[in-house]
């Protein structure tokens, strides 16, 4: 079958509402933030949109309710360059909702999980998934009418030709469950952060913790904030310090990550090039409010990576 886009992304839709430069709320006290920013969120949207700002294929398969949220969800997405036409919208249900405190380099976030939580593996267009060459799935954990089927769904997706790639972000329930371990047996690339990868694994030490983590996964890309990232692909691995940026809010870096890694690999990228590049996409979004901001133009895009390539 003609394979029409380079990558589709399952996964969660919700809006963020960025406050910067705020401290963290105490009851009864009003409190006010130095800057806000009303912005896409979720981290597979993100993930999809700043995939198409670097020249990717990419089409969406989500869920989100018929409400203002979801408008501008899918808006965004569409100006982005993303292929909407698998989101599925619902009059029943409410499109989510995070509130982002942002302190860099740290950040808190509150969030509504609303619509994300009904898409199910009986939602999935196959005929969608064979179009594509890879499967991305973000927010593993938060996606809860899916989760325990993502096994199935990476399996399907590989039978049909697809590769396939997982993000698990911070799990509420602090269980990192059973059905992850599944799902990770039919997943070729694997992007946990360092915290991430700790609980994931059970482990003490970030060392101990991708020893145990490169043996269930084919490419295991582990992202330490600042301090870059690591590659573990079969018996080789790879350490890329990353880049300096100017630091304004860092929703989205990892998700941004994923964009311009799968970006490098669908090209056909040796591996060292796809972490590099990942870490520079990282490095671009933390340079405005939203994990979109920096993407959202992309001959501002791109003079904003040959700058940062340049210091």
């Amino acid at each position: 079958m003609n394979k029409h886009f380079d990558c589709l992304v399952v996964g969660e839709l919700n809006i963020d509402l960025v406050l910067w430069d705020v401290p963290m709320p105490v009851y009864e006290q009003e409190q006010l933030a130095g800057d806000m920013r009303f912005a896409m969120g979720s981290s597979s949207a993100i993930t999809a949109h700043n995939f198409a700002a670097l020249g990717g294929e990419v089409c969406f398969l989500g869920k989100a309710g018929s409400d203002y949220f979801g408008d501008f969800m899918v808006a965004q997405l569409k100006a982005g360059g993303v292929d909407t036409t698998g989101i599925i919208r619902d009059a029943r249900l409410k499109t989510g909702a995070t509130i982002v405190l942002a302190n860099p380099p740290q950040k808190a976030l509150l969030t509504y999980l609303g619509a994300m939580t009904d898409l199910t593996l009986e939602d999935i267009n196959w005929d969608l998934v064979a179009s594509a060459r890879h499967l991305h799935l973000g927010c593993f954990f938060l996606q809860t009418g899916i989760r325990g089927s993502v096994a199935q769904l990476f399996k399907k997706a590989k039978e049909l030709g697809l590769s396939t790639s997982l993000d698990t972000n911070w799990d509420p329930d602090d269980e990192w469950g059973e059905d992850l371990q599944r799902a990770l047996e039919y997943t070729d690339i694997f992007f946990p952060n360092d915290d991430e990868a700790l609980r994931i694994s059970g482990r003490e030490t970030l060392e101990e913790a991708i020893e145990t983590l490169r043996s269930r996964v084919r490419v295991l890309a582990v992202k330490c904030g600042a301090d870059g990232a690591v590659l573990h692909v079969g018996d080789e691995h790879w350490r890329d310090s990353g880049f300096q940026s100017e630091l304004v809010e860092t929703t989205g870096a990892g998700d941004s990550f994923n964009a311009g890694f799968l970006f490098q690999y669908l090209r056909g990228a040796d591996w060292q090039t796809c972490l590099r590049y990942g870490n520079l996409c990282g490095a671009v979004a933390v340079t405005q409010i939203g994990g979109t901001g920096a993407f959202s133009n992309r001959i501002a895009l791109q003079h904003k990576m040959e700058e940062i390539l340049r210091a």
